[in-house]
């Protein structure tokens, strides 16, 4: 495997992971917040950052394989 081809497996498989996690994060039995509200926006915040992520990714694969001559 090639080192860039490693390193966006390595991202994408944290990326994957982050998308139970950030639901996790939303429950009270998992995160107990000083601040109420901050785990239900962390958990917002990591999953809308791990889709946008793998959505970006696919994209870019999906384009450089449009470009690859059969």
């Amino acid at each position: 495997m090639a080192e860039p081809s490693a390193k966006r497996s390595v991202r994408r498989g944290v990326a994957v992971l982050l998308l139970p996690v950030s639901g996790a994060t939303t429950l009270p039995a998992f995160v107990e917040a000083a601040l109420p509200g901050v785990s239900s926006v962390v958990g917002v915040i990591l999953f809308v950052a791990a889709v946008a992520y793998l959505v970006g990714s696919v994209s870019r694969q999906v384009a450089a394989a449009a470009d690859t001559p059969l």
